[in-house]
């Protein structure tokens, strides 16, 4: 439950603190008081957005701050726990702050920063707030499925039905990739056919780029080294002893017929034997050089065109070789799924009628369930509505399978529209008075109705909502004096397995509050500002005496508060 609440610099608000009871708490105050003021506060401090115009005037920022209390197990302190978030015995504070200078807005949960989109998460497990606006919610027909589906619990076949959903709508896909215009694909198959063969005729598989690069400049300038070379070994053996290991070779010979008369000489001797190695073994390797470089135009000419088509494929299909050869592997993938095209799609067709069969049986137990648990909730809702002085009233779920014309899906002759949630569309159907026929809710229900019906669904959908807090703006607008009793009784019920927050301006609704929360508004040092303070018995029976003849208070305004708080109290 919502234990604690503190709002500074908020619009009017300066601070603000309140601690809130187990059970139905009521909030009351004259018409423009700021009652809405602390239900707008709990919308931003459970993700709405706000600007600088909400901040209060002068002030630099505006805070909002809730202690909540929730049993260890409950969703809410379930999911801080995926956010690595603790929540010691169940406390959970959320706190927002809205900057004016820097227009920002900063979130905390038990200390630790969070994203608004977390606190908006989390605040659905947390609280359950109707506000003025949200009298329109029964209205929306899409939320009238969200309604029957959660009092019907049907989490578990929703689920199947979206995994049959899924399954049954890649087939589709696929079937849709392959079974295109048959034209279109002969060309596609054709054109990939081509890509394929020119990459594998062009033996890039083997290729190894780097060396084949190599190979092209030596080949390139083959001519020019083959010069070079040649003079360099005709410099290394140039016949009749002129080249530089005949030369070489003489000294060599010099050097030793030194050393024979001086033997200190022998070191030279060695190093120009070890000379003479290098310079023959330089000749030899030469020799072998340019016998590599011995190659015909028509090799080159081939090696070239090699290369202009490696240059080529790069233009259409990828800047690398790595890149040719992805796009060579997708291009056979594509080919060979178009190929067993045919076969491909004749499985299909068994594939899909088996899906879709799944996906009508779970669709089917959906509808089936909607249907069930539409008509008992709109018994529930009648008796509740009998309650609040809506004797005549009748409730309706209309619950209509949509069809669609492409869906595989057949059920009763009709092909039924495809959805993760089923082919139903479902609309509460109402009629307040007695020979009138049901029509859709929207249509029909008046203010005063409206509230009435949304107050009656959220008493019988209680129980299926695991929401701790529900919050409720003025429940009774476009209620009368006569049904606010039943109102305020409904109520209290639903307070009996919930925390309840009500801004009210009826008297019984008031009177039957287990806490009593005054609003009040007041003007000081150029500035206007609201109080918030908690009522005794005393007070409670003066408040009620101004809800029922105004101000000044009567003493016979006093006798009839205090009746009624007597009365509706049981006291």
């Amino acid at each position: 439950m919502l234990r604690q609440l503190s709002i500074h610099n908020f619009v009017i608000v300066e601070s603000v603190s309140m601690e809130f009871g187990e059970g139905f708490n009521v909030l009351t105050g004259e018409t423009g008081a700021g009652k809405s003021l602390i239900v707008d506060a709990l919308y931003f401090l459970l993700g709405d957005r706000i600007n600088a115009d909400m901040l209060r005037s002068g002030e630099e920022k505006a805070v909002a701050e809730a202690l909540f209390s929730v049993p260890t197990r409950s969703p809410a302190v379930k999911k801080l726990a995926e956010w690595g978030i603790g929540a010691p015995e169940g406390e959970i504070l959320i706190k927002r702050e809205f900057s004016r200078s820097s227009g920002k807005t900063k979130s905390f949960v038990n200390g630790q920063m969070a994203t608004t989109a977390m606190i908006a998460e989390l605040g659905d497990w947390l609280l359950d707030i109707h506000g003025q606006h949200e009298h329109q919610a029964i209205f929306n027909v899409g939320r009238h499925r969200q309604l029957i589906d959660a009092f019907g619990r049907l989490d578990p076949l929703l689920k199947k039905t979206f995994e049959a959903y899924l399954a049954l709508s890649q087939l589709l896909e696929e079937q849709t990739r392959l079974g295109g215009d048959s034209r279109e694909v002969a060309r596609r198959t054709d054109l990939l056919r081509f890509q394929v063969e020119e990459i594998e005729a062009s033996g890039l598989e083997s290729l190894n780029e780097e060396e084949l690069l190599e190979k092209y400049q030596r080949m390139k300038h083959g001519e020019k080294i083959t010069k070079f070379l040649t003079e360099a070994q005709d410099l290394l053996d140039e016949e009749g002893r002129g080249g530089a290991t005949g030369l070489f070779g003489t000294a060599a010979a010099r050097l030793m017929d030194a050393a024979k008369l001086d033997p200190g000489l022998e070191a030279m001797v060695e190093a120009a034997q070890s000379a003479q190695e290098a310079l023959n073994q330089l000749s030899f390797d030469l020799a072998g050089k340019l016998e590599g470089y011995s190659f015909s135009e028509e090799e080159f000419k081939e090696l070239s065109d090699r290369i202009d088509g490696l240059n080529t494929l790069k233009k259409k299909y990828g800047d690398s070789v790595a890149e040719i050869l992805k796009y060579l592997k997708q291009g056979r993938e594509e080919l060979r799924t178009l190929l067993g095209r045919e076969g491909r799609l004749r499985a299909l067709a068994g594939e899909i009628e088996k899906a879709a069969e799944e996906y009508r049986l779970a669709a089917g137990q959906v509808s089936t369930q909607r249907s069930k648990a539409g008509w008992e909730l709109t018994q529930q809702v009648e008796a509740a509505l009998k309650e609040l002085g809506l004797s005549h009233a009748q409730m309706g779920v209309q619950v209509t399978p949509q069809e669609e014309e492409s869906s595989p899906v057949v059920e009763k002759g009709k092909r039924l529209h495809l959805s993760p949630l089923g082919w139903d569309k479902v609309e509460f159907l109402f009629s307040a008075n007695p020979g009138e026929p049901m029509r859709p809710l929207a249509k029909v229900a008046s203010g005063g109705e409206a509230s009435r019906v949304l107050l009656a669904l959220k008493t019988v959908l209680s129980e299926s909502d695991e929401v701790p807090t529900l919050i409720f703006d003025e429940i009774d607008t476009g209620v009368g004096a006569r049904t606010a009793p039943a109102v305020a009784q409904l109520l209290s019920r639903l307070a009996q397995g919930k925390q309840v927050l009500c801004v009210s301006h009826l008297a019984p609704i008031a009177g039957l509050g287990k806490n009593h929360f005054h609003v009040s508004k007041s003007f000081q040092d150029g500035k206007t500002s609201i109080q918030v303070k908690q009522l005794t018995d005393e007070g409670r029976i003066e408040e009620l005496a101004k809800m029922l003849g105004g101000e000044p208070v009567s003493l016979t305004s006093l006798e009839h508060a205090k009746e009624l708080y007597v009365k509706m109290r049981g006291k």
